[in-house]
């Protein structure tokens, strides 16, 4: 007997000897309901919660975290850093679910507003890793501010 961190209670079988005590269960992983009927939080409350998935969330004690911005730029970080977590807690959700077509969806709904945001972001602040350095003539991604700097040198 097992109990995990939410004090649920468990216990481990061995599928050899299982299958050999009874012959009237298919344990066979096609058979197995794996409830794909997720519910996810909007963007935002996922973001501050750390979870997009609503029935695998558990809250800390009574920790509550929002993040306040006041400008534009750290407005649209933001957004690209929320978009950034949902789509990575997609990607392991799809990981493991990869025949479920709306959570792809709504991977790809994600994906395409994290790419706008990330050109606009660019577009007005520069680039937001080395790698998005556009400049041929001179190496400009030691030129600051840096995304996370608040001012530069």
């Amino acid at each position: 007997m097992y109990f995990d961190e939410s004090n649920n209670y468990f216990e481990y079988y061995d599928i050899d000897k299982l299958k050999n005590k009874t012959n009237n269960y298919d344990l066979s992983i096609e058979n197995i309901n794996f409830n794909r009927n997720e519910k996810l939080f909007n963007l935002e409350n996922g973001f501050n919660k750390g979870n997009m998935f609503e029935n695998l969330y558990s809250k800390y004690k009574n920790h509550v975290y929002k993040l306040s911005v006041n400008n534009p730029k750290d407005e649209l970080l933001y957004k690209i850093q929320m978009y950034n977590f949902a789509l990575k807690d997609l990607n392991l959700y799809l990981d493991t679910h990869p025949t479920d077509q709306s959570m792809l969806n709504e991977y790809l709904k994600i994906k395409s507003t994290l790419e706008d945001n990330i050109s606009k972001y660019e577009s007005k602040y520069g680039p937001l890793t080395s790698f998005n350095s556009t400049n041929d003539d001179k190496w400009d991604w030691i030129n600051n501010p840096w995304p996370w700097d608040k001012g530069g040198n």
